[in-house]
């Protein structure tokens, strides 16, 4: 009883040194204890990885709208980078390039950060772009309505914070293209990236390089892609800075097809014309052929004008087609030059003597036409008879036993003559005599216009040799005003 006694005695003094509301507490923390380390073995044995992903983004509370950056007036750097993959379409005619690119930005996080140690040594993971916060990234000139510069796509953030987003987008700029050459012209299109809202203080962006990512480039039937260049600007509104970053495309575009479809057809109907120079002058198919190549060549510049782009800058092809023309119509005049050259006898008149040394003798040589100018032609003018008057006594001669004359006319032929008497004697002798001159008169009169009919005919031969000259001095000045135009028009 004794012992009793003092065992309840103990217990009455802790009581009163100890109150109740001690021994709950010292309760709470047990229990407390108690379950956390059955949390903490349960959580041990879920995935590194679903660990990694709730301590990120669930227990952390991060939010995608918050920039991530302790201390706010420091801006986050995002580096920019671009790989071109193919150039779908150049749409000249509205100015806009199609292209499909491969775009990679990175930046830093600064709230996705863990210790690789602790989680199975995991030190990246993929998650979906919309969980993180993402710069204001915007194409400017941006003409495809459905392009907001962001695809629903993962991201890649390593346990150092580092962000890297990697996306295939399709783009379509608008591209000022100047056609003044072509189908020898180079274009030059820029992608120009940045942001629309946040400037320069909080999203500075920097480009990765100074050259664009060109080895993934499929090839372009049309357009040739040599280089492009990178560049990173930064543009004041108010004095504060927009930095932004350009991709400048250099595009050289393959002529082949332009060249055997446009620039080779109007080249050989350019030439083509050449041959009129070679038709005899008095051909009446001159002008008719001149004119046919003419306006096939104008019906060929139509169809070509579709196929160019607009532009207030002609194009190359559309100024040779334009000086083909002018070389042409030209032609025509000196075509029909020629011909009224050749068809001018000018009153029976020769070629003046400057013409014949000129063109007949030293521009013939140099033609390699030989000297035209060896026949000479001088005017004569043919003789009338009178009528047959002829007096007997005016007759030369001797006369014979018979009473007759014998003598010779001014032109050498020998005509019997009679005398006085006999003449007197005889009447119708006289009157054949009389008949004799005048069939001799009328003999050198068709004499005399046969000579001068054959004369015409050689001066009209000797203006139509000067024509031919003439034509074939045309011929090598439209030659060489073809090629000069063929060369100027391919080299400059």
């Amino acid at each position: 009883n004794r012992h009793d006694t003092d065992a309840e005695t103990t217990t009455a003094n802790m009581k009163k040194k100890f109150p109740r509301h001690v021994f709950l507490g010292v309760a709470v923390l047990w229990w407390t204890s108690c379950s956390y380390v059955q949390g903490h073995a349960m959580s041990t044995g879920k995935p590194h990885m679903l660990r990694l992903f709730e301590d990120l983004f669930v227990n952390s509370s991060y939010t995608p709208y918050v920039r991530p950056v302790r201390n706010y007036t420091t801006p986050t750097d995002v580096t920019v980078d671009l790989a071109m993959a193919h150039i779908i379409d150049m749409d000249e005619k509205n100015q806009v390039l199609t292209a499909d690119v491969w775009l990679r930005l990175n930046w830093t996080d600064e709230f996705l950060t863990w210790n690789a140690s602790e989680y199975g040594g995991i030190d990246t993971i993929t998650v979906k772009a919309e969980k993180i916060w993402r710069p204001d990234f915007f194409l400017y000139h941006n003409v495809n309505h459905e392009f907001d510069g962001w695809l629903e796509d993962v991201v890649m953030v390593h346990d150092t914070g580092l962000v890297e987003w990697k996306a295939p987008a399709v783009t379509m700029s608008a591209c000022l293209v100047d056609v003044s050459d072509f189908p020898f012209d180079k274009q030059q299109c820029p992608l120009q990236f940045g942001s629309w809202n946040q400037n320069g203080r909080q999203v500075n962006y920097v480009n990765a390089s100074e050259k664009g990512d060109l080895t993934s480039l499929v090839r372009n039937v049309e357009w040739e892609v040599p280089e492009m260049e990178v560049r990173r600007n930064v543009i004041h509104y108010g004095g504060v800075p927009y930095p932004d970053v350009t991709f400048t495309i250099h595009m050289t575009r393959r002529s082949t097809f332009y060249v055997l479809n446009m620039f080779l057809p109007c080249a050989l109907l350019s030439f083509v014309v050449a041959a009129t120079f070679y038709l005899p002058p008095d051909c009446g198919e001159k002008i008719s052929f001149g004119v046919a190549v003419l306006l096939s060549l104008a019906v060929f510049q139509l169809l070509v004008a579709d196929s160019v782009p607009r532009s207030e800058n002609i194009p190359a092809i559309g100024r040779y087609i334009i000086v083909s023309l002018a070389l042409m119509s030209l032609s025509l005049v000196a075509t029909a030059f020629v011909i009224t050259l050749g068809d001018s006898v000018q009153d029976s008149r020769p070629v003046p003597e400057w013409a014949r040394r000129l063109f007949l003798k030293y521009a013939s040589r140099g033609l390699l036409m030989g000297d035209q100018s060896r026949h000479s032609w001088e005017s004569r003018e043919y003789r009338h008879c009178q009528p047959p008057t002829v007096r007997l006594t005016d007759m030369n001669g001797m006369a014979n036993g018979n009473g007759t004359y014998a003598g010779r006319d001014s032109h050498g032929v020998r005509l019997p003559n009679l005398s006085p008497k006999f003449k007197h004697e005889n009447p119708a002798l006289q009157k054949q005599l009389d008949y004799i001159k005048h069939l001799k008169c009328t003999v050198q009169e068709i004499l005399a216009h046969m000579k001068h009919v054959d004369m015409v005919h050689s001066i009209h031969n000797e203006w139509k040799i000067l024509a031919k000259v003439v034509d074939r001095i045309f011929l090598v000045i439209y030659l060489i005003a073809s090629v000069t135009t063929v060369v100027v028009t391919v080299l400059w």
